[in-house]
């Protein structure tokens, strides 16, 4: 007496529960529990959670071995000798295990992985349930064996598999296809239907093509990783699946209309499936992609998809993750950590202006961007970064907010500038960035302690004065930014630096054709300087000592505890200030408190020792 269809079914899940919960993760084997005698130990060669699927290839003696098979089913009761599509089919809703070819077992708890496929399994050739009629609700999407199925196909083979199914009359939705049986089954490199211009992709369709629907399965390669953008022109239902996300669906009877939808690919294999219907009338169906970079164009399974390649030094870009924003008003920038990245790119610098962003293809509006990064700093100082932006951008270096525009801050064309005091080491760098609409534009520069302006980029290292600048004679100097509208010199006691640099000599004249101090780039107005000089003087070197000061705005001269020159500017002409101090052997603490505010800025500070000529102070 042959064996029920449920009882079959039952047996091959006791197999497949054994074959599952015997693997020992410990030991790293497989553990096959036969149905008589002893159970076999296969060693693995990689890790079990790499386990996606199991699978039992048939060898040379597949005949013998698929009969002992079908023996061992069976029991002992009449061999079932009719081919698989004589055999009736499961008409309940279990899975249909079909015993004439190898099974492949998936491991329905692990996500579908992007491995290289093993087999490539075509569509079943009957019927597994009653045809539904046009009111039933259809399945949204492929079961996690038709994806399964997808991702066994060869990427070698590189076709789409299309079955062709005839639908009810009347068919006003996708229907579950797992549900018919397909008229004929056609494989094609690309989707592209439309017989008013003479494209038929797949060949071979049905001259009349009212109520057909159609099912394309394959599986493509990706080289390097990217945000691609598909799109579907059809009319009527369709629906686009890649790997297990459903990227574009556009169901109905409808007329010729487009929709498309962004995925992020990462390299290796990928699965894809289309299903579509035409209810009356000339069909018409076309499968497009944009990758990250690059023009739109008709999709070739063969040719596969190529996006950007990852740089051999990660560390020498800035990584951006894409968010497409919802529709609103963000004066300060949306909150990413509300939103889920639908991407990343790779930016070896900041510089977007015009046209749309590379990496991000047709799409221009609503798009947030969080560069991160890391960069190198040698030596230490005052670095300059200044932003440009056509919205809403905030530069965080560290901890620090270092630059943050506003919405509407195009109207400043130079951007904003901000300033970081960086000491030898590794700074990670974030910068957020808004683009609601219209003429884009991101731009990051930065401007060392020593050196002109640049474009920031994380493959550079940033150089400051070095460690040992304090060694060689040189003058220290930090650096106070004031708030506007500051009135007279503060007390710089009571506040903190921003910085500090080293300099040759306090020589910085009026019309030294610059604003800038050097250690101090892109600051102009509203900083003080102070400068910290401690000296000995020996027995011959001792006596009284005269200081000049030329300076604008303000500047005061202190030694010791004593005032020795006070050079108070209103900030319409520079002063000229002077004043003389006794000087005895030994060692000396001398400050040089500077004001600048508004306007021309300079500074020089002049020495008479003992019995000498005027001359710029200096070490050298």
């Amino acid at each position: 007496m042959k064996l029920s269809k449920f009882r079959i079914v039952s047996l091959l899940f006791a197999l497949i529960t054994f074959l599952t919960v015997n693997i020992s993760f410990g030991e790293d084997y497989l553990v096959i529990k036969k149905k008589s005698g002893s159970s076999q130990k296969v060693p693995l060669n990689f890790s079990p959670d790499q386990i996606e699927s199991f699978q039992v290839e048939s060898g040379p003696k597949a005949q013998q071995a698929e009969t002992g098979v079908q023996q061992q089913l069976q029991t002992g009761a009449e061999k079932d000798t009719r081919t698989p599509r004589e055999r009736p089919a499961i008409t309940s809703d279990e899975e249909s295990v079909d015993t004439s070819r190898p099974s492949v077992f998936s491991q329905e708890s692990q996500p579908l992985k992007q491995g290289p496929p093993t087999r490539q399994i075509l569509p079943q050739s009957g019927p597994t349930r009653q045809t539904p009629g046009p009111e039933k609700t259809p399945s949204s999407k492929p079961s996690t064996a038709e994806l399964s199925q997808a991702l066994q196909a060869s990427p070698t083979q590189a076709r789409f598999n299309v079955s062709v199914f005839k639908l009810p009359e009347g068919v006003a939705s996708l229907p579950d296809f797992s549900a018919f049986r397909p008229s004929q089954v056609l494989t094609t490199d690309h989707i592209s239907v439309d017989p008013a211009k003479g494209e038929n992709e797949p060949s071979g369709l049905p001259e009349k093509a009212d109520n057909i629907g159609l099912r394309a399965i394959g599986t493509f390669l990706v080289t390097g990783e990217g945000l691609f953008r598909w799109r579907v022109q059809s009319k009527d239902g369709v629906r686009l699946h890649i790997d297990d996300k459903t990227l574009i669906e556009n169901d109905g009877v409808h007329e010729t209309a487009s929709k498309d939808g962004f995925v992020h690919l990462a390299e290796g294999v990928h699965s894809i499936i289309l299903d579509s219907f035409n209810s009356k009338g000339s069909p018409l169906l076309k499968l497009f992609v944009q990758p990250p970079i690059g023009q739109e164009q008709i999709f070739s399974i063969s040719n596969g998809l190529a996006g950007w390649k990852e740089p051999a030094k990660p560390y020498d870009v800035l990584w951006g993750h894409i968010y497409f924003v919802p529709q609103g008003n963000y004066p300060e920038g949306p909150d990413f950590n509300k939103l889920s990245p639908i991407g990343r790119l790779i930016a070896p610098q900041l510089d977007i202006s015009g046209g749309g962003f590379p990496g991000i293809p047709g799409r221009k509006d609503m798009i947030g961007l969080k560069y991160q990064g890391f960069f190198n700093v040698d030596g230490a100082g005052i670095f300059a970064f200044r932003l440009l932006s056509d919205n809403f951008a905030r530069l965080t270096i560290g901890k620090s907010a270092i630059v943050e525009l506003p919405k509407g801050s195009k109207n400043e064309p130079q951007g904003s500038i901000g300033w970081a005091f960086l000491q030898q080491g590794s700074y990670p760098i974030v910068l957020d960035y808004f683009h609601p609409q219209g003429e884009s534009k991101l731009e990051l520069f930065v401007t060392q302690p020593t050196k002109t302006e640049e474009l920031f980029s994380p493959a550079q290292t940033l150089t400051g004065f070095s460690a040992d600048s304090g060694k060689l004679n040189l003058i220290p100097a930090f650096v106070y930014f004031i708030p506007p509208n500051t009135k007279k010199m503060p007390n710089f006691n009571k506040l903190s630096p921003a910085g500090m640099f080293f300099s040759k000599s306090i020589d910085y004249p009026v019309d030294r054709g610059t604003r800038e101090f050097p250690g101090i780039p892109k600051r102009e107005e509203w900083f003080g300087i102070r400068f910290y000089v401690k000296f000995s003087l020996s027995d011959q070197e001792s006596g009284t000592y005269k200081f000049r000061i030329v300076c604008d705005d303000s500047a005061r001269l202190i030694i010791g505890k004593k005032i020795v020159v006070n050079a108070e500017g209103g900030g319409v002409k520079p002063v000229s200030q002077t004043g003389s101090v006794e000087l005895t052997p030994g060692s000396h603490e001398m400050f040089l408190d500077y004001l600048q505010t508004t306007g021309p800025d300079g500074l020089q500070l002049f020495i008479t020792p003992p019995g000498g000529q005027e001359k710029i102070f200096s070490f050298e």
